[in-house]
Formats: C-alpha cells, sequence, structure tokens
C-alpha cells in the first residue's frame, strides 16, 4: 500500500513539473490572433523624425496571406497613393506617375512612406509557425503584463526579412506586446511595441503598433487602426492591377 503511494505520488509530482503550455501552442495562439482570413480597415502612420511627427491617413484591404490593398488619403501630397500585393508580386502606383512600378526582391524591405515600417512588415499576413521554429525561454513581466519569452529562428528553407525574433507573448491576450527583430549576425534591427489591441471577429487584434528602425537615429513609426472589419466578403476588382491603376 506504502509503495503504491510514492508510485501516485510520484506521477503526480511529474504532471505538475510539465510546463502548461508549450511553445508551439503559444506561437499557434499568437497566429490565431494576428492572421485573418479577410479584413477591411481604416489607420493612421505617424512617423517621428528627429522630433517632428507628422501623420499620414491611410485604408486598405487584405485577403488570405497573397493579396493586400492600401491607399493613402491624406495628407494631399500624398493622396492617392496606392499598394497593392498579388502573391509574390508588390506593386506602388504614384498618382504623378500615373502606372504601376513593381516592387521586389530588396525593395521590399526598404521604408513605407519614410515610415520604420517596411513594405513586408506592412502586408505581412502570414503564420509565424510556417516561417519559424520556435522556443520557450521562460516568463518575464513586460510593464503590467506577465508574458511568456519566445525565441523565433528562421527555417532552414523559409524566407524572412528578420532571422531572428524575440516575442514577449501577454499570457493573459496572446498578443505579443513586445518584439525584437534581428539579422543573421544578430544584430537588432527593429523593436516593436503593440500597446493597444481590439476583440474583433473571436480575435484580440493589435490597433496600435509602435516601431524603432535601430538601423535609423531618431525616429519612430506607429501604425493606428481607428476602424476594422474582419471576415468580411471583398470586391475581388480591387486585387487587381486594372483597380490600382484605375
Amino acid at each position: 500500500m506504502k509503495r503504491s503511494l510514492i508510485v501516485i505520488l510520484g506521477l503526480v509530482l511529474a504532471a505538475t513539473s510539465l510546463p502548461a503550455i508549450t511553445a508551439n501552442e503559444i506561437l499557434d495562439k499568437v497566429d490565431q490572433n494576428m492572421v485573418v482570413s479577410t479584413m477591411k480597415f481604416s489607420a493612421e502612420l505617424k512617423i517621428s523624425i528627429s522630433g517632428a511627427v507628422r501623420t499620414k491617413e491611410f485604408e486598405g484591404y487584405s485577403k488570405g496571406e497573397d493579396n493586400a490593398y492600401m491607399e493613402f488619403t491624406s495628407p494631399s501630397r500624398d493622396k492617392g497613393t496606392r499598394f497593392l500585393k498579388l502573391g509574390e508580386d508588390f506593386w506602388m502606383y504614384l498618382p504623378n506617375v500615373g502606372k504601376a512600378t513593381k516592387i521586389s526582391g530588396h525593395a521590399m524591405r526598404g521604408s513605407l512612406m519614410g515610415s520604420d515600417f517596411s513594405y513586408e512588415d506592412a502586408v505581412s499576413n502570414e503564420e509565424l509557425a510556417e516561417s519559424y521554429n520556435v522556443g520557450l525561454e521562460g516568463e518575464q513581466k513586460i510593464g503590467d503584463a506577465n508574458c511568456y519569452a519566445l525565441k523565433l529562428s528562421l527555417k532552414e528553407d523559409a524566407e524572412g526579412s528578420y532571422y531572428t525574433q524575440k516575442l514577449w507573448v501577454s499570457k493573459e491576450s496572446f498578443v505579443p506586446i513586445k518584439a525584437e527583430y534581428y539579422s543573421k549576425s544578430g544584430k537588432l534591427m527593429k523593436d516593436v511595441q503593440i500597446t493597444e489591441w481590439k476583440r474583433v471577429s473571436g480575435k484580440n487584434y493589435p490597433t496600435k503598433i509602435r516601431m524603432e528602425n535601430k538601423l535609423r537615429k531618431n525616429t519612430w513609426s506607429e501604425f493606428v487602426i481607428t476602424d476594422i472589419q474582419i471576415g468580411i466578403s471583398i470586391p475581388s476588382n480591387i486585387f487587381t492591377k486594372g483597380y490600382l491603376e484605375r
């Protein structure tokens, strides 16, 4: 009888020592919040350079991993500037040029409208689990939030702007409230903070994202969603070059 009690106690202690959640399960929950089937939104892009802040307004649509559209509506000098992602192709339309220009390769990592966000940052709607291996490095408090600390490493056959990512994921919302993006050499490239999120269509979706590009000096940029709809029907003509160049 005593031996049975010892065995049972040992099993209980072993079970309680197991982690309550794995790194892959945490990342899956992050992807469930961050990745959308379809989305329509209105947003502001705030850009601070040496203390001077400019605000641009735009609206956009996305559908899956392959389709995204953005159009800037203000200020007047940027009105009518549009962007379109179709699969691996990315196009920019400038009103004063009157036709679309293709952006590809390394240029996709360039600055979006002078901000710290790249073109790739702006249109990404892919699951991190597809491209990254993930490990749980412990737990840490960021501000008032209790977080899981994750380290993501780019898979051998995957492509991505950032070789390594570190995420601090809220244990309550499963939103990554802080992120750091690193190059293959280990250099910190970008620091990201998600300061606000909204419950939309069953997701905790980020609505205010602040980014600092560590390769630039005295700058930060903030992406603020002012209106959002998720899981809606989107006219198919929006994701065409004809609509881009209309």
